[in-house]
């Protein structure tokens, strides 16, 4: 029998799941390189910065990027109670902000339960921020990007006509600022997003339910090719936005579902293969096509690998997604195993399987070219950074705590033969370049109870071949080339199905690969 490590599913059998099907892949990331390998993900190290120019920053509730710089909303002492915008840009130095006032800036959010999430995009030169937390005559944030160098920070409404009340998001859409409020979308000038020039800029989105989020689609059609969308997230329901008010009855709103919606704004996220998100039964693509699928292997499947996650978060509005390269992250906060924990798992649009859970938790995640840039409200105000791939300067630890790996597989194999199973040999594939690295190995059986352990040290510090006497030492590569390595089990393994267990300590030297078992009929059908 054959085990080799592929992505992550909520099955506990592997049978009608996948091969190499995993209930844990925690702090394990699929091998671009290799498919048939496992690697510890980089981790995110010190934060960059801890907002120390701040008077008592306490946590970052939005964020999004402009090149390298940050634009976002910090609760703070300047205006105690109230978030205050800010400009850093990524390796140098915050931005000083003019124009703050304690009568523009908004109430800061609550730190836990479920929450209407601050939005922020960019049109033309302005930076526009939707926040729960703006009340009176201000009903969103601007800003002003002009000049980089200066930017200024104002509040309001829109000009000429106004909004009805305080949108609850805000997109971009053929350079217009597309605000939300209730079930109504309403759009600004081009390249104007404060102004409304005409009464009546705004389209009514079915029923009376509140639009929650918005999101561009490019999409793909067999008159016209590819054209510009805008996707209207409900709770239980999608639409989609065409056209332009500046062309002539081209402006239209179709639906796409009326029962599938998304429970977590923060989450829909723009990528190559589709516009990501969550729904309330688990992960979702909208694909170029327009149609809606789950996030799963290929178009065939009706369900995504894992669902349970999603489907247990205690506060969906606070889960948050990003997409850099190939990868879709989302953190939620959820139930797993009976116990509330803070998860973070990662979609490889390549090869289309989940790994995770990943043990860094965040609440607040954007793209900074081929990287994300994480903060999490219970660390307080910092910025970290996190690559998705491995590279000469990774560090593996997450805010000076080491990286463990755990690799857990779903049970196999499920065979014809009914009888129990006796392992002869086995051996699996592993690697570590030049430093020592223990590998903890069990097998688990169908009741999760230990069957058999093994333990396998690599001890990789012997002197590189000619280094030295000649010839006492090894041939070395800077690849991390994994070796065949022979189990020997603690006792007998002994089992109908059985499950992998790996526990190991997270470096850029750490790979696994292959399990392989030689097994022979015990002659009888259960213990």
């Amino acid at each position: 029998m054959r085990f080799t490590p592929v992505g992550v599913s909520d099955a506990y059998d592997a049978t009608d799941s996948f091969p190499g099907a995993c209930r844990i892949l925690q702090n394990l990331i699929l091998d671009q390189s290799n498919s048939e390998l496992v690697v510890a993900r980089p981790g995110v190290g010190l934060p960059i910065t801890s907002f120390g120019a701040f008077n008592t920053p306490t946590q970052v509730t939005v964020s999004c990027s402009v090149g390298n710089v940050i634009y976002g909303m910090v609760s703070t002492a300047l205006t105690p109670g109230y978030d205050q915008p800010f400009a850093y840009n990524i390796g140098g130095a915050f931005t000083t902000i003019t124009g703050i006032t304690a009568l523009n800036v908004p109430t800061s959010p609550a730190v836990s339960g479920d929450w209407t999430p601050p939005t922020m995009e960019i049109i033309g030169t302005k930076v526009i921020v939707t926040h729960p937390g703006f009340s009176g005559a201000n009903f969103f944030g601007v800003i002003d990007i002009s000049n980089p160098a200066a930017p200024v920070w104002s509040a309001g409404n829109t000009t000429v006509h106004t909004l009805p009340s305080v949108p609850i998001s805000v997109s971009n859409f053929n350079n217009r600022a597309y605000f939300s409020c209730g079930n109504t979308l309403w759009y600004s000038d081009v390249l104007a997003p404060t102004v409304m020039t005409n009464a009546g800029q705004s389209l009514t989105v079915g029923d009376p339910t509140p639009i929650v989020a918005q999101s561009g689609l490019s999409v793909q059609t067999s008159s016209a090719g590819v054209v510009g969308a805008l996707m209207v997230f409900k709770q239980f329901q999608i639409w989609q936005v065409i056209g332009d008010a500046a062309i002539s009855g081209s402006l239209s709103l179709n639906f796409l579902s009326l029962n599938v919606g998304c429970v977590s704004p923060r989450t829909v996220t723009q990528t190559p293969i589709g516009t990501l998100f969550i729904g309330m039964d688990g992960p979702y693509t909208i694909t170029p096509l327009g149609a809606i699928m789950a996030l799963a292997k290929d178009m065939s499947k009706i369900t995504a690998d894992i669902q349970a996650p999603f489907q247990s978060m205690t506060s969906p509005s606070r889960a948050v997604g990003a997409f850099s390269g190939s990868i879709y992250r989302v953190c939620i906060e959820t139930v797993r195993d009976g116990v509330n924990v803070t998860d973070d798992y990662w979609f490889d649009i390549t090869r289309r399987r989940w790994s995770g859970p990943h043990t860094f938790p965040y609440d607040n995640c954007c793209q900074v070219g081929n990287y994300f840039v994480l903060s999490n409200r219970k660390l307080g105000a910092m910025f970290f950074t996190s690559s998705y791939l491995p590279t000469s300067g990774s560090v593996y630890n997450d805010n000076g705590s080491a990286i463990n790996v755990q690799l857990k597989s779903a049970n196999f194999p499920k065979t014809q033969n009914i009888n129990m199973k006796q392992v002869v040999e086995s051996t699996i594939e592993l690697s570590s370049i030049s430093k020592t690295l223990s590998y903890l190995i069990s097998a688990v059986g169908e009741d999760f109870q230990q069957l058999s352990s093994a333990t396998i040290n690599l001890d990789n510090n012997s002197p590189i071949w000619g280094i030295g006497t000649w010839g006492i030492g090894r041939w070395t590569s800077g690849t991390n080339v994994p070796k065949t390595y022979t189990l020997n089990w603690s006792g007998p393994l002994v089992f109908k199905k059985m499950a992998l267990q790996i526990f190991a300590s997270g470096t850029s030297n750490l790979s696994i690969g292959t399990f392989f078992a030689k097994y022979r009929d015990a002659g009888y059908t259960n213990v």
